[in-house]
This record gives structure tokens, sequence and C-alpha cells, in this order.
């Protein structure tokens, strides 16, 4: 897969805590990144490595050559192949310009799912809980109802709110997953295979879904290139504190002029204080009990 803009694979896999959610795999040894899929019916791998900054090789298991587009399709979904950084270097350079040169160089892409559905129900599940939580809910959705790759939306509202509760362990979490799931669908803004229309996924619309909050539309947004907020919840509140001295209110205040990219300024600042950018290595799961955001 050529690649426009140079996106480095290490620091987007290292951009939040996805990667460590199933049905993703990560291999640090040979910089694959791996994720368990369902396309047509069929159940299948596809996996992307690190040629350079401008090629990325995808591969796959599973799947008739057919597909081809649509496991590209995914590939590049991950990575935001089609996103333009341009525009986000200029606008964080006054305030953040080491997170700026970043992006430049290939970071500033957050690790998205194949398809909206993905990243809106994961969002979902880090919602009130822990982040041993939110692993522990999404495995049971990928090992049932998904039987080894992450549930198409159908295969949700069929295993129904009840074994969402009592067997995945959702809690409050299950109806706000099974009626939001049939709203998207109903409203035409998701398909069967849960890709979603970016344009009517907007902030107003997904606050209008019930049991979605200013800090789950804002995580959704983000991973639909709406750099506009910072996804606050408590992880943040703390971060902010306890790092930098300061509130949300005043952190986004004294950045205004990021703008639209305010969020993706916070978001790379993060990864900074984290990791050693120059070669990430992500810490094993266990040692991040953090919320994915």
């Amino acid at each position: 897969m050529s690649l426009s803009w140079p996106i480095d694979l290490g620091l987007t896999v290292a951009s939040h805590g996805w990667v460590h959610l199933e049905p993703w795999r990560w291999e640090p040894e040979t910089g694959t990144l791996s994720h368990a899929e369902r396309i047509g019916g069929r159940a299948g791998m596809i996996a992307v490595r690190q040629r350079d900054l401008t090629k990325l090789v995808v591969s796959w298991s599973g799947f008739p050559r057919r597909t081809e587009a649509e496991i590209l399709r995914r590939a590049g979904r991950w990575v935001s192949a089609e996103w333009s950084p341009e525009a986000a270097v200029a606008a964080l350079a006054p305030s953040f310009p080491e997170e700026a040169a970043l992006v430049a160089r290939g970071g500033g892409r957050l690790l998205r799912c194949s398809t909206f559905y993905e990243d809106f129900i994961k969002t979902l599940l880090t919602v009130n809980t822990s982040w041993s939580g939110t692993c522990r809910m999404v495995s049971a959705l990928v090992a049932e109802p998904g039987g080894g790759a992450f549930p198409l939306p159908e295969m949700l509202i069929e295993y129904g709110e009840e074994r969402l509760r009592q067997i995945a362990k959702l809690g409050f979490r299950a109806p706000t997953a099974v009626a939001a799931t049939r709203r998207m669908l109903e409203d035409g803004v998701l398909d069967s295979a849960g890709h979603g229309d970016p344009a009517r996924l907007d902030h107003d619309y997904l606050l209008g879904l019930k049991g979605i909050g200013p800090y789950a539309a804002a995580h959704c947004r983000m991973l639909l290139h709406d750099f506009s907020r910072i996804p606050v919840d408590s992880v943040v509140v703390a971060h902010l504190r306890e790092r930098h001295a300061t509130t949300p209110a005043e952190f986004i205040a004294a950045r205004a002029a990021c703008g639209l990219y305010l969020g993706l300024g916070y978001r790379l600042m993060r990864l900074k204080e984290k990791f050693q950018v120059a070669q990430v290595e992500l810490p094993p799961a266990s040692q991040r009990p953090e919320s994915a955001y």
C-alpha cells in the first residue's frame, strides 16, 4: 500500500490503548499489526507491516482475492491513510511545536479499528470502568457473539441485552449498546458491516444517542478525524492536574489557537510523555491500568 504522506506504524500503534483490545495483535519484533476480520460471511486475518514511511505491506489469510479492495480499505482505515496532516501541522506548530514535528514525521494518527462500529462500541466500553474492565468486556464480545472477530451490528442485537449483561458483563452499557446499534442502523448512518457515514455521525447526532455523553461523543469524533475537542474523562482530569497543574478548561483556553486540532495536540503530548517516540515499544497490557484514552 503506497501512502501519500509519511505514516509511522509504530507511533500509530502506540497512539492509545486500542491495540491491547481484542482482536488486535501487535508483534514489536517484526513490526506486524494484525486484526481478525469477518468479510462477506468469511472469517480471516489482515496484517500490515512497514516497508518505509510511505509504504505498508498488507497481507491476509482466509479471504479470496476478490475481497482485496475491502481488505485494503480496512487496513487503510487503521492508519488513517487518507488523512492529510498538513493543516494539523500548521495549526499545532505555535502551541505544540514538538507535537507538530511528530505529525510531520509520520505520527499524529490514532489507531482505528476496521469499522466505525467497532470504534464506537469499544469507546462505550471505556465509560465508567477500569481499563481491565474494558479489556474483559471487549474480549467477551469477540469470543461471543463475535466468534473470534468483533461482532457485526446485527450479531450484537441478536445476542441481546440480557446476554450482554449476564455473559459479557456489560452492565448498564448493555441497553445503550443495543439501542444505539439499532438506532444507527435504522437511521442509515451505519451499514450492516459496521461502516459509518462520518458526515452524518456528527457530535450532536452521537450525543443524541441515549447513554452517549460528551466524552464518548468526542472520542468517537476524534476517530473520525474531528480533533476539535478533547475527550475529557477522569484520566484526562487527573493527568492535567498532576502533570501540568491545570484543569481541562484552563488547558483548552490557553491553547485555543490550535482550533480544530486541539484534541490531537493533547493526544500527542500524552504520547510524548509516555513513550520514547524515537523507538516506540509498547509495554504489556498488564502495565497499562488506565483507560484507553
